[in-house]
C-alpha cells in the first residue's frame, strides 16, 4: 500500500508543477503584455515592471493552485484508469479510498497553503500594487494614459484623449465630476501631463479649449468658458485604483473583523456589513477549493478513464468555471442580501462536496 501511495505521489508531482507554470503563463499572459507596453513604449523602469510582475503572482495563485491540482488528477488518474491500472489495483483487494487518501490529504495541506495566501500575502501584494501604480502616476503620468479609451481611474474624473505623442495629448475631453452639480465638460486641443508638486499626484495643462457646465436650476443653459490655458490640478487615482486607504480585498481576515467591530459605518450600514462578512468568508471558502476540486477530479478522472492531456484541460476548465460562476452568484447574493454571507459563500463548496460524495460511489462500483 505504501508503495502504491508513493508512485500515485510522485506521478502526481510533475504534471502538477507543470500545470502550475502553464496556468500561470496563461493566467498572467494579459497583464505582460500591458507591462511590456509600460516598459517599451511608457519608459517605465525595468525595476519597477519587475516588481509589478511579482506583485501579480500572488494574487493569481489563489487561482492558479486549484485548477493546477485538479488539472494534475484529472491527467495522472485518468491515465490509469485508461491503462486498467485501477482496475488491476482493485483486483489485487486495495480499497480505492485507502489509495487516494494521500491525494486529499496533500490536497487538504496545499489549501491551508492557500488560506495563507489569501489572507497573508495577497492583500499586501495586492495594496502595494496599487501603491506602486499611484507612484508611477505621480512619477510618470503619461504611462498612465492611454488614447482611444474612456480612462476612469481618477477619482472624480473621466478622461478622452485622441493621441498621445510622448507627453503630448491631443483631443483631450474632460469629463469633471461635481458632487452636487451637473458635471463639468472640458474640451482642449492638445495638453500635457505633468506631475503636481506635491509628488503625489498628476495635474493636467489644457490649451485652446473650452468647458461647458450646466446651470444646475436649468440644464438647458449652459455656462461656456472659451481658455487659451486651462490647469487641471491635484488628479489622484480614485479608491478603485490608487486610493491610500485600504480596499476590503487588501485586509487580512484579522483587519476585516477589526473593522466589522470597530468601524462605525460597516457597523451601522447593512449592505457595508455585508460586504466585509462575505470578504471574510471568501478568502476562508475559496482557500479550500484545491481539496473541493481534487474531491470531484478523481471520481471523475477514473469514472471517464481519460488520460489525454487536451481532455484533462478541457475537463478542469469547465469545472473550474462552473465553480467560479457560482461562487460570483454566491457573492452577489450576499451582498444584496438575498443570503447569509456564510451560506451563499460556502454554497459552491458544498455543491461540488455534494457531487463529489455522488461520483465516488459510483467509481467505487466501477
Amino acid at each position: 500500500m505504501t508503495i502504491l501511495r508513493r508512485y500515485c505521489l510522485r506521478e502526481l508531482a510533475y504534471p502538477f508543477l507543470m500545470s502550475l507554470v502553464l496556468i500561470t503563463f496563461i493566467f498572467m499572459a494579459g497583464n505582460l503584455l500591458g507591462l511590456a507596453d509600460l516598459l517599451v513604449n511608457k519608459g517605465v523602469s525595468v525595476f519597477d515592471v519587475v516588481k509589478l510582475v511579482i506583485l501579480l503572482v500572488p494574487s493569481l495563485l489563489g487561482f492558479i493552485l486549484p485548477t493546477a491540482a485538479l488539472t494534475s488528477v484529472l491527467l495522472v488518474f485518468g491515465g490509469l484508469a485508461q491503462n486498467n491500472e485501477i482496475t488491476a489495483i482493485k483486483a489485487s483487494g486495495v480499497h480505492l479510498f485507502r489509495l487516494l487518501f494521500p491525494v486529499i490529504a496533500v490536497a487538504f495541506l496545499l489549501s491551508l497553503f492557500s488560506l495563507f495566501l489569501i489572507d497573508q500575502v495577497q492583500p499586501r501584494s495586492e495594496y502595494e500594487s496599487r501603491q506602486l501604480a499611484r507612484r508611477l502616476v505621480a512619477k510618470r503620468p503619461a504611462a498612465y494614459l492611454e488614447a482611444g479609451r474612456f480612462i476612469k481611474d481618477f477619482d472624480g474624473y473621466t478622461l478622452w484623449i485622441n493621441q498621445i505623442k510622448g507627453n503630448r495629448l491631443e483631443g483631450i475631453t474632460v469629463f469633471q465630476l461635481q458632487e452636487g452639480k451637473p458635471t463639468r465638460t472640458i474640451i482642449a486641443e492638445w495638453g500635457e501631463a505633468v506631475t503636481s508638486p506635491d509628488q503625489q499626484s498628476l495635474a493636467l495643462k489644457l490649451y485652446n479649449g473650452t468647458s461647458d457646465e450646466p446651470n444646475p436650476d436649468d440644464p438647458s443653459v449652459l455656462y461656456k468658458l472659451n481658455f487659451k490655458t486651462f490647469l487641471l490640478a491635484n488628479i489622484t487615482t480614485g479608491k478603485q485604483s490608487g486610493g491610500v486607504g485600504k480596499k476590503e480585498k487588501e485586509m487580512t481576515i484579522d483587519e476585516l473583523l477589526y473593522r466589522l467591530k470597530h468601524d462605525d459605518e460597516t457597523k451601522h450600514v447593512a449592505k457595508k456589513k455585508r460586504e466585509t462578512e462575505a470578504e471574510i468568508h471568501k478568502k476562508i471558502s475559496f482557500s479550500f477549493a484545491t481539496v473541493v476540486f481534487v474531491l470531484i477530479g478523481l471520481p471523475v478522472a477514473i469514472i471517464s478513464r481519460r488520460g489525454e492531456v487536451v481532455v484533462s484541460f478541457s475537463v478542469a476548465m469547465a469545472v473550474v468555471a462552473v465553480y467560479y460562476i457560482l461562487f460570483v452568484w454566491g457573492r452577489t447574493m450576499a451582498i444584496h442580501g438575498y443570503a447569509p454571507p456564510w451560506f451563499a459563500l460556502w454554497l459552491p463548496n458544498v455543491i461540488l462536496i455534494t457531487i463529489s460524495v455522488f461520483l465516488g460511489k459510483r467509481m467505487v462500483q466501477l
